[in-house]
């Protein structure tokens, strides 16, 4: 399942996370232990009355056989291959049967559980080699079965007190499974034998809801008939076992493109039972300055303190080899393994992106600390087993992420497992031709069909990560800039994706030593400092690698510096000593000092709840936000329209090349119209903007945590969507290149159903256009922009002048209704597009709509607009200035909505 993401889940915590769990359903699924209505139908069929023997007949004893639960342990078990481990287990392999004996002290004994998809559908979220959930669990024995119990860690109190007893009242553990004993207890060890295909073969994962989800309308139900534990590997602390299931439908209704037959779809996932050590760890407490993936639990032993939560960070555990030395080994590094499926030519580059960590190890005493290796090719171990790490290389017809997920001890926070993976869609993906199927500046939707799984199958460190995927977005834009300017030589190119891999694997690397996102760790260098390759070298790029950072592309006639920070950050390195630094003495005070430099300029942190994805009106700080660049968002903005600008100028001459076709130009078209769309949506956020800050009371140079941003900078950032949004001058393209945004005709996996399915095959401009302003009008029209406009005027010290919504909706009504202030005898068609959408905006909030809750002096505000504007159609129309047909017609009509939508408003105030 893309960061399924620790995004990773390069998700960071986002598109965040996500997930709607069914961990009550499966409950309820297997609350009856398997077996219990089998037992009880035995009974009652025993008490029944023989029927009466005819009397001249001599009665027959016959003897019922006895089934397994009733023959010695070692009878059952008889010519059974045994294999011996954390649990011993019996194989028949002619039987396909795998039994499991449990120790009477494996009873109520806490162990972990791992799920790993290894073969999956490759599409629609379906992916192989993906990590999947972990969670504690036990086994209980009742009556003649073993129950198969999560246990659920998320509260707690001090063992042996009366809070402990009401709060394990009160939380219920689940039953996963239950399985009824095969044989009698051993004679001597006392154990019991179970049929491990009881227990594990169902749809534990929710993958039949997850197929539906996926595959709607047609239902697919899990088929036990073709499902088994195939395998089992034992060890002395952990056992994999292999399962195949099996998900079936009578009537496949939507068409894969992947699966020969959709009535079958076949799966292999690893399950793994693993032992819970004791390491002597020492569990780290948080700090919201600093931003990692946590252990949250409610602790009920004492209502004293302020807060319940007792919240770990996830972290591995780090010790010295020699506590005294400055730099010391560690006693036991973490070991990354590159999976023996990644393509020769990327393994340097993923290893030089892991080791870069190493640097900020260094630094608080560490030598070596993260160590990378090759998988043999011949190797016998399985990626999945939790004692490897690896970083694995997966395909998908439509996979293009990379993902870092980890497993974290679910008690104390440290992290024991880790398996990145990596699409090989993200490398295709920079020269992919999806975007000639996919509807321009509408952005992709999450991969995962999340939803329908259970809870636990999120990870540990979750979160949703997308970074390799609009990353290979950006490169995409990159690589069509260089080609089109003449300078995208082999060098180059070899350049660009190498820092490319090398980003994205010390990202989701990041994610797997427990950094959650920092969206705002690209503001840390000036707009100009962004390509001198002094800083970006010495400083970084970007505060850290944890950020979306993008593809850095220089000015036509500027010197090209990096394309993406090439070091790790000053907040990586910041991050690294919070959570891994030895202490001697007081630990709590030491971190409460690091955690302290967070006002810092170099050290800024915001993460995937501060962002939203950057384009929710709730998203309030204009500095937090994925793929922007600089300490002055606006100026990097402004000169990436520029870089467009001159894409879509040279292209036609530059890209499309004899013997090719058009499709070239169609791709690079639509990437400039997403770089439009990120940069006018991250740009409409100054507007009523606040600066937020997560400084603590007494922090050295600490700041408050809401600082309005300046309305000079509001209104900088107003003009910026007038002159690059609003205006059609940058969006009116050359005729002969509207005539060869061709799409293509060859068919794929689905034959040429994408072709037919695809409303216009044409490049549909106006439309394109219109979301792109649509989208920046509505953020500004958002009943929490407008709100945010208002309150914020009262954050203004009084010597300042603010931002109010009066400037916003006149600064709206000057730049979109411009011809009505000059003598221009047309209106064109984008313009008249653009118009119709802000005269709706205004009505929306005219009429206010039940619930709303938009000021009411936004509704003032549109009144005093739409007024002024019927004003001045009034006049152009009585002064015949308008000569154009449908310009003129395009402004009756809207004389005849405003007056429609004025009455209707009167209307309502009376009623």
């Amino acid at each position: 399942m893309n960061n399924m993401s620790s995004k990773s889940f390069c998700n960071p915590m986002n598109r965040t996370i996500r997930l709607k769990m069914l961990a009550l359903l499966l409950m309820a699924h297997f609350a009856v232990p398997i077996g219990m209505k089998a037992e009880k139908g035995a009974e009652r069929l025993k008490s029944k009355p023989r029927s009466k023997p005819a009397p001249q007949q001599e009665e027959k004893k016959t003897e019922t056989p006895k089934g397994d639960e009733e023959k010695p342990f070692d009878e059952v078990v008889k010519e059974m291959e045994v294999l011996k481990g954390l649990f011993t287990f019996y194989r028949k392999a002619e039987d396909n049967r795998i039994l499991m004996e449990i120790l009477p002290e494996q009873l109520d004994k806490t162990f972990l559980f791992a799920a790993t998809v290894d073969q999956s559908v490759g599409e629609r979220g379906f992916y192989a080699a993906q990590m999947g959930g972990s969670f504690p669990f036990s086994f209980r024995k009742v009556g003649k079965n073993v129950q198969w119990i999560i246990q659920n860690p998320t509260f707690t109190a001090a063992s042996g007190t009366p809070a402990a007893r009401a709060t394990a009242r009160s939380f219920p553990n689940g039953i996963l499974a239950s399985a009824k004993v095969k044989a009698k207890p051993h004679l001597e060890r006392k154990s019991l034998l179970l049929d491990v295909s009881d227990l594990l073969v169902g749809d534990l994962p929710g993958f039949a809801n997850a197929l539906k989800e996926i595959y709607k309308p047609s239902e697919y139900s899990f088929d036990k008939n073709n499902s088994s534990v195939a395998s089992v590997k034992t060890f002395p602390e952990n056992v994999l076992l292999e399962l195949w299931l099996h998900y079936t439908t009578a009537n496949p209704k939507t068409q894969s493109a992947t699966l020969p037959d959709e009535r079958s779809v076949p799966m292999i996932v690893k399950y793994e039972f693993s032992s819970l050590k004791e390491t002597g760890y020492k569990p780290r407490t948080a700090d919201d300055r600093v931003g990692f993936f946590l252990n949250v639990q409610e602790d009920f032993t004492s209502d004293h303190p302020s807060s319940p939560y007792v919240r770990y960070l996830h972290r591995w555990q780090l010790e010295k080899a020699d506590p005294a030395a400055k730099l010391s080994p560690p006693k036991q590094p973490v070991v990354f393994w590159l999976e023996n499926t990644i393509p020769i030519e990327y393994r340097e580059w993923m290893r030089t992106g892991v080791l870069l960590w190493n640097k900020a190890f260094e630094k608080i005493g560490f030598k070596d600390a993260i160590v990378v290796k090759q998988m043999p090719d011949e190797a016998d171990w399985d990626p999945a087993d939790t004692r490897y790490n690896t970083i694995r290389w997966f395909a998908g017809v439509d996979a293009t992420f990379a993902i870092g997920p980890s497993r974290a001890n679910p008690f104390t926070g440290q992290i024991y497992d880790a398996d990145i993976g990596f699409s090989e869609g993200i490398i295709r993906s920079v020269r992919r031709s999806g975007e000639e199927f996919v509807a321009p500046v509408i952005p992709p939707p999450s991969p995962q069909p999340r939803s329908s799984l259970p809870s636990w199958w999120s990870h540990d460190g979750g979160g949703y990560c997308d970074y390799a995927d609009g990353l290979a977005q950006q490169a995409a834009f990159g690589i069509s800039v260089l080609e089109a300017r003449g300078a995208l030589s082999p060098a180059v190119e070899e350049k660009l994706m190498r820092q490319f891999i090398v980003e994205v694997t010390a990202h989701e690397v990041g994610h797997t030593l427990g950094l959650r996102h920092n969206f705002r760790a690209s503001t840390i260098l000036k707009p100009e400092e962004l390509n001198d390759v002094s800083k970006t070298e010495s400083i970084g790029q970007s505060a850290s690698v944890m950020d979306y950072n993008p593809i850095i592309i220089a000015a036509k006639g500027e010197r090209q510096g990096d394309f993406v920070p090439v070091t790790l950050g000053p907040y990586d390195y910041w991050a690294i000593e919070y959570a891994y630094k030895p202490f001697e003495g007081d630990e709590k005070a030491d971190l409460a000092k690091i955690a302290s430099r967070a006002a810092d300029p170099m050290l800024p942190y915001a993460t995937d709840e501060d962002t939203l994805g950057t384009f929710s009106p709730n998203a309030i700080d204009p500095l937090d936000n994925q793929f922007d660049a600089s300490s002055d968002p606006l100026a990097y903005f402004r000169r990436r329209f520029e870089i467009v600008s001159e894409l879509w100028t040279s292209m036609e001459s530059r890209l499309a090349k004899p013997g090719e076709g058009y499709q070239v130009l169609r791709r690079a078209l639509s990437r400039g119209l997403n770089e439009y769309y990120n940069g006018l949506l991250t740009s409409s956020k100054f507007i009523a903007g606040v600066y937020h800050h997560r400084d603590h009371v007494g922090d050295p140079n600490g700041r408050v945590p809401y600082e309005p941003v300046p309305a000079d900078k509001q209104r900088e950032a107003l003009d910026l969507l007038r002159n690059f949004a609003f205006k059609e001058d940058n969006f009116q393209l050359a005729p002969s290149l509207l005539n060869k945004l061709a799409i293509e005709r060859l068919p794929t996996l689905d034959g040429i159903g994408g072709l037919r399915n695809t409303q216009r095959i044409d490049y549909p401009w106006h439309d394109s256009v219109l979301n792109l302003q649509r989208a920046a009008l509505n953020r500004l029209f958002n009943p929490v922009t407008l709100s945010r406009i208002q309150d914020n005027e009262l954050r203004f010290a009084p010597d300042e002048k603010p931002f109010t919504m009066a400037d916003l909706f006149s600064g709206l009504d000057n730049a979109i209704w411009s011809e009505l202030d000059s003598s221009a005898a047309k209106i064109s068609s984008l313009r008249r597009n653009l118009q119709r959408e802000h005269l709706k905006q205004l009505v929306r909030l005219l009429l206010r709509s039940a619930g709303t809750t938009a000021p009411e002096d936004a509704t003032t505000l549109a009144r005093a607009s739409l007024t002024a504007i019927q004003a001045k159609i009034h006049d152009v129309l009585n002064a015949a200035k308008v000569t154009d047909p449908i310009s003129n017609a395009h402004l009756q009509e809207t004389d005849d909505r405003i007056t429609t939508a004025l009455q209707a408003r009167m209307q309502k105030a009376i009623e």
